[in-house]
């Protein structure tokens, strides 16, 4: 990355920002997760965000993150072979205090699964008990060594080398929509069937899996046709993202979609 530019910000991430609708906690992983946190901070702290809200990066906040400089964006590295929990203690009384420069107070916990069990259940507090205009993106290759507590309380990005230039076509996403708005009233046979419509094509399943993940985004940022909840809508894009992560590392296919056909369900008729 040079002293002139930001990575480009996730599409979906772009989208929540410019709906003011950002989690409190996010799990980035993947090669571009490290890169795609310091681009959302910028993004947060820039004095001049361009028109699709993304940062600047010229004014003086944007110079500061890109130097690693800025008074309220934190990287915490372990502390030898652990995140401890001292260091969380100190994340959670920092949080309760005014922002020095800011628009938000972020930070940005790299290796988040090197964390010890007590500074986890530390962490979960500040979890469960958001601080307005406090954000914490937790950096993990191995998101499923943390916590399920944590994992439940974080919206998971999986930033791969190609997703950012993912794009559905017109009619996946027609298709995707109205599977999704015909879900909540369909009998669990037809989810299963549906289920196997790409049973022995595992790219066009996961096609249409990420058609349903840009629909549930615009959904619970902008509103659409969906009757869905923001918060079941990013709930069920959560768990699209993590769909989508174990396809593609050769996860049984079959019994994957179908149970998260039936999550996504059991999601959108709470």
């Amino acid at each position: 990355m040079s002293m002139t530019e930001f990575a480009v910000l996730h599409p979906y991430l772009r989208l929540q920002l410019q709906a003011g609708q950002l989690f409190h906690a996010y799990i980035f992983s993947g090669k571009k997760a490290e890169e795609q946190a310091m681009a959302l901070a910028a993004a947060l702290e820039c004095l001049q965000p361009l028109d699709d809200a993304s940062a600047c990066a010229a004014c003086h906040a944007c110079r500061n993150n890109f130097l690693g400089i800025h008074p309220d964006v934190r990287w915490l590295e372990p502390q030898g072979a652990q995140h401890k929990v001292e260091a969380m203690r100190d994340l959670i009384s920092g949080a309760g205090l005014s922002r020095l420069a800011g628009f938000y107070k972020i930070y940005i916990l790299k290796q988040a699964e090197n964390i010890s069990m007590e500074a986890a259940n530390t962490l979960l507090k500040l979890l469960e008990e958001p601080v307005e205009n406090t954000l914490l993106i937790l950096l993990t290759e191995q998101p499923d060594q943390l916590l399920p507590t944590i994992i439940s309380r974080c919206q998971h990005f999986s930033f791969g080398e190609k997703e950012q230039q993912r794009e559905s076509r017109p009619e996946l996403l027609e298709a995707a929509e109205a599977f999704l708005a015909a879900l909540p009233e369909m009998p669990v046979y037809q989810v299963l069937l549906k289920a196997r419509d790409f049973e022995k094509d595992r790219s066009a399943q996961s096609d249409f899996l990420f058609a349903m993940l840009e629909c549930l985004h615009k959904a619970a940022c902008f509103g659409s046709g969906l009757k869905w909840s923001p918060a079941s809508a990013l709930e069920a894009a959560d768990l699209l993202e993590q769909s989508i992560g174990q396809l593609e590392r050769g996860i049984n296919q079959k019994l994957l979609v179908e149970v998260s056909y039936l999550r996504l369900r059991q999601i959108c008729a709470r």
